[in-house]
C-alpha cells in the first residue's frame, strides 16, 4: 500500500489501497501518506508531483 509503480514501459501507477492483481509491476517508490492521497482523490481534481530524495 502506498507505492509508485511502473506498468510496462511507460505507465505510472499510484497504489493507495491494497488489492490482488496478476499484473506485473516494477516498484519505483513509496507514497508517504497513502490515506491522504485517497482523501484528496475523493475531493476532485488534484495535481501530483514527484520528488527524488
Amino acid at each position: 500500500m502506498g507505492d509508485l509503480m511502473l506498468y510496462g514501459s511507460y505507465t505510472l501507477v499510484l497504489f493507495y489501497e491494497y488489492f490482488r492483481t496478476s499484473y506485473a509491476y516494477t516498484r519505483l517508490g513509496k507514497i508517504d501518506h497513502p490515506a491522504a492521497l485517497a482523501a484528496a482523490l475523493e475531493s476532485g481534481d488534484i495535481s501530483i508531483s514527484f520528488q527524488i530524495e
